[in-house]
């Protein structure tokens, strides 16, 4: 099967997915704009991103291009809410998949809102998709705000490969060392981006009354599509408190190296104030590494609090209970630990969804192919250029 990929290669998601379905056998085509983090197992093709509107006509004619050329058998667009998004649907191609994953329907993750254009693009690819695989049962209610969709919306929440995410003890232990951390130091890890929506300023609001508590704690903060401004705004207030010898901001973090971090955390901590279902979540889970999470409704598809995860609400009191609360109880962390790693395996390994995705293309094609018209799609690359 020829899978045609459109994503964002500057996350690792729509990669990952992509080169779990290659190693299916598939031939897989990763066609997107800008700068793509390693792809092994997938073809890449990309453009660079455009500066002026004569740029971006010739960025868009390539785009199609990469597409067409291929002659994909399935098109496969992971996030349903950018420009990306919009020139797969101008390609015309079908059977076409949409993966939804959060903030591409859940406005709230936008500190604007959803623009008027850029809803109507978002509604319109997921009006021509024939199938549409939400990464959670919680965004469907989301989907549903943009149309009568549910007959074609299958829940695939992608997860990890745990022959990738798994403990690895050694990493960890020459990672502490390159760090320059003591034996005894205990990691608590932010592995989100840094943006104001995941709250890394409350976790820095916290962690002088950690440390009160538990002096041995250390802080690392991934610094992965960090804002500048935000990034400047944390260090400042690492140093206002006092705290900035015990916080370290680690530069981006290659994908391969993301175990031994989750490996060499005490714990890893998600604090957004609008989620879906985390790939970091499942990252720490499957290396065994316990998570303190924000009290969001949408994890309790996935985890139980005191069973796989703690949960605490996002203010700083609360959350630095529940941190030094991990931090002084080792058997509490082992357990959270273990029984995450199992519930990891059970709702969201990545070779069993991307056999059951592989599926899904199959029925499709059994199906008649969908000519779409070109009128629409001629409107959609018009509003494209007003976004």
């Amino acid at each position: 099967m020829r899978i045609a990929v459109v994503g964002n290669g500057r996350t690792v998601h729509a990669l990952v997915r992509g080169a779990a379905l290659a190693a299916r056998g598939h031939q897989v085509r990763l066609v997107t704009a800008g700068e793509v983090l390693d792809a092994p197992g997938i073809e890449v093709r990309t453009r660079p991103l455009p500066g002026n509107p004569f740029s971006a006509a010739l960025s868009a004619r390539g785009f199609l291009r990469d597409i067409w050329s291929f002659e994909p058998d399935v098109l496969h667009v992971h996030y349903a809410g950018n420009k990306l998004s919009t020139m797969a649907l101008v390609s015309g191609v079908h059977p076409l998949v949409v993966t939804v994953m959060g903030g591409d329907v859940q406005p709230e993750q936008h500190l604007a809102g959803l623009a008027r254009l850029e809803r109507r693009a978002t509604r319109r690819l997921l009006e021509e998709a024939d199938l549409i695989l939400a990464k959670s049962d919680a965004l469907r209610p989301e989907i549903a705000s943009f149309g009568r969709f549910e007959s074609k919306v299958e829940t695939v929440r992608w997860g990890v490969d745990p022959e990738i995410f798994q403990p690895r003890p050694q990493e960890a232990q020459a990672l502490r060392a390159r760090l320059g951390l003591r034996d005894d130091d205990l990691v608590v890890f932010s592995p989100r981006i840094m943006r104001p929506l995941y709250n890394i300023h409350l976790l820095l609001e916290a962690f002088p009354l950690v440390l009160a508590r538990e002096p041995r704690a250390v802080m690392l903060l991934s610094e992965h599509r960090a804002d500048a401004e935000y990034r400047q705004s944390l260090a400042a207030r690492a140093a206002e408190r006092g705290i900035d010898s015990r916080v370290r901001f680690v530069g981006r973090i290659e994908h391969q190296d993301m175990p031994a971090f989750y490996s060499l955390a005490a714990v890893s901590v998600n604090l957004p104030f609008s989620d879906g279902l985390p790939q970091s979540l499942f990252e720490a889970m499957a290396c065994g590494t316990p998570s303190l999470l924000g009290r969001l409704p949408w994890y309790a598809e996935v985890v139980t609090d005191g069973e796989h995860v703690l949960l605490c609400d996002l203010e700083p009191p609360a959350i630095a209970a529940a941190l030094a609360r991990l931090l002084s109880d080792a058997p509490l962390r082992r357990s959270l630990g273990e029984a995450g790693r199992r519930r990891v395996m059970e709702v969201a390994c990545l070779p069993r969804e991307a056999e059951r995705v592989e599926r899904f293309y199959e029925r499709l094609l059994a199906s008649p192919r969908r000519r779409p018209s070109w009128a629409p799609r001629i409107l959609d690359g018009l509003t494209l250029a007003l976004r």
